[in-house]
């Protein structure tokens, strides 16, 4: 009898270890997905801009920053990346914020497919796209993790064309887009 009690609690342990043996780790966080840089892993999701960022010259400092008439804090843009499962494609829909000075684009959708390039991202912007003077761009991308936070930083503007078309050429040409992650799809 004792055999028969000892032998059901070891079967009962290899079935309770074996159990536990098929629990699921967790899915990687947006941080570990974006820690070694720019990837399609890293890249899907939806990311919220405050605004385009312009670098100022103060003195000898030269300050990176958003200029208080661009500044979309109270209604920031949104940028969500997904994969269309259908026709198997990378797209994305751009969606500008109510603070913006473009008059033409506000409110807008815009609609477009991606690519990652090397250390760039290939934007093709193809529906709603009116209000863009650019819409087939190549734009060198910086990836950030601070903590918790994933940062994406698009070299020159692409959606922000319309937002900086009464900005000065310099201003233009140095500013980018910086966007901060905000969810899954």
């Amino acid at each position: 009898m004792t055999i028969k009690i000892l032998a059901s609690l070891a079967l009962a342990t290899t079935l309770f270890t074996a159990c536990g043996d098929n629990a699921t780790t967790p899915p990687p966080t947006k941080a570990e997905q974006c820690a070694a840089g720019l990837s399609a892993d890293c890249v899907l999701g939806t990311w919220s801009l405050q605004g385009p960022t312009i670098q100022r010259t103060y003195g000898t400092d030269v300050v990176t920053l958003i200029d208080p008439s661009h500044d979309f804090g109270a209604s920031p843009a949104t940028l969500r990346f997904y994969v269309d499962e259908k026709q198997q494609t990378n797209k994305f829909e751009f969606k500008n914020s109510e603070a913006s000075k473009a008059v033409e684009c506000k409110p807008v959708k815009i609609y477009g497919t991606w690519d990652i390039v090397g250390t760039s991202l290939h934007l093709l912007a193809k529906t709603g796209n009116d209000c863009m003077a650019a819409s087939d761009e190549t734009i060198p991308v910086d990836v950030s993790v601070v903590g918790g936070q994933v940062t994406m930083t698009l070299k020159q503007i692409f959606f922000m064309e319309p937002e900086m078309k009464e900005s000065d050429a310099v201003e233009r040409k140095t500013a980018t887009e910086v966007y901060t992650y905000i969810a899954t799809n």
